[in-house]
């Protein structure tokens, strides 16, 4: 037996690496981090811009939520980002990548996210008005229950769907991302596939959301940019060569993560399932794709595909359509409703049926199959996907 105490987790755990490093995994993802210098070094180098001092604090749950705003339509919840590119993927010039909602004192944050109109829009900015080639899209906080299992999904499994027959125009393709070590790896994670691996996804947040260093995200002042010069002369909790955040604390929160289980599977209902598939719906939503450990029942293909212009998202990234998405896992769709979350990317749907209408581009015959339905049949293929 082996004691430990890390982030205020005290407890006795038997000595089995993988527990162990999921046990400290969960309590850094709760853990709060504090601008540098702090007299907890360990705790230190958040911001200098930022979004939220946790990662818990964007998924409050495991699952999709509700984005809270007050009277006026300020967003008040940490779990809605708003990205900023031009039409090629490069980020703004003087507000970079993500509005960042937050800062350490003497530093000015970037502004408010407020909805207006239906749409969620950035306000009060504080460093002067965007580029004029600058598009802002929206990203909600996914669900973060199965994750492990899609890691576990083998690349030959995704390379085996490209090269497959696929029918109404629907293509797929993989977003090619060159990892930390300069390799070219497949895309799986994040709504436009950006990321190959748990870690890099991990990475990625810490960067974006919180402004802390990693080995593979080395910048100490986040996504600060040149024209930010207070953000630049801040404190850090790090240097160039040692980062704010060790390789073993992102290796320890993507452990945890990938021990998350997936949504247990509802009991299938047959009329629905049939419909599903009739419609065309399965063609990028597949029920399931081969494991290592057996069939993963996320329902998707982990492929980017053209959604046409009604699903713009107006930002996007390198290399990749602002029309392009990775086929988004439908399990756990049903807490996702329970918890009165509005649906796709941005929420801008707040019904199945509305979502399903917003599907063009490569799934456009199969939105016109779903329309042509029945109200019987239109009925049962609602009720399939609020039981996943």
């Amino acid at each position: 037996m082996k004691r430990f105490v890390i982030a205020g987790l005290i407890g006795i755990a038997p000595v089995q690496s993988h527990a162990l490093d999921e046990a400290i995994g969960r309590a850094l993802f709760r853990r709060a981090w504090v601008p540098a210098p702090s007299s907890t070094l360990a705790n230190d180098g958040l911001g200098p811009l930022f979004n939220a001092r946790s990662c818990a604090a964007c998924h409050t749950t495991l699952d999709r939520v509700k984005v809270e705003t007050d009277a006026a339509g300020i967003v008040m919840s940490d779990n809605i980002a708003l990205r900023f590119s031009n039409a090629s993927g490069a980020p703004d010039p003087v507000y970079g990548r993500q509005l960042q909602t937050s800062a350490v004192s003497g530093v000015m944050p970037e502004g408010r996210i407020v909805m207006s109109n239906g749409c969620y829009k950035p306000d009060a900015l504080a460093y002067g008005d965007l580029d004029p080639q600058t598009r802002t899209g929206t990203l909600l906080a996914p669900a973060l229950r199965g994750l492990g299992l899609i890691e576990t999904i083998p690349d030959a499994a995704i390379l085996a769907m490209t090269q497959e027959e696929k029918p109404d125009g629907v293509r797929g393709r993989i977003n090619w991302v060159t990892d930390s070590h300069g390799q070219k790896r497949i895309g799986r994670f994040g709504w436009k596939a950006s990321a190959p691996t748990l870690p890099e996804q991990v990475e990625q947040a810490f960067h974006l959301d919180l402004g802390m260093s990693t080995l593979g995200r080395p910048a100490l002042a986040g996504d600060c940019t040149s024209a930010q010069k207070a953000c630049l002369a801040a404190p850090h909790g790090g240097d160039e060569t040692t980062p704010e955040i060790s390789g073993e604390i992102v290796s320890r929160i993507a452990a945890y993560l990938a021990s998350i289980a997936p949504p247990p599977v509802a009991e299938t209902k047959r009329a629905g399932e049939r419909l599903f598939a009739a419609t065309g719906c399965a063609a990028c939503h597949r029920p399931s794709i081969p494991g290592k450990d057996g069939p993963v029942r996320a329902f998707t293909d982990l492929l980017l595909h053209d959604m046409g212009a009604e699903l713009d998202g107006g930002a996007t990234e390198p290399g990749v359509a602002s029309t392009e998405w990775r086929t988004a896992p439908l399990w756990g769709l049903s807490r996702a409703l329970a918890n009165s979350s509005r649906l796709l990317h941005d929420g801008r749907a707040s019904t199945l049926e509305d979502a399903i209408r917003l599907h063009g581009g490569e799934a456009a015959r199969a939105r016109t199959r779903f329309e042509a339905l029945n109200a019987s049949e239109r009925q049962k293929l609602i009720e399939y996907l609020r039981s996943l």
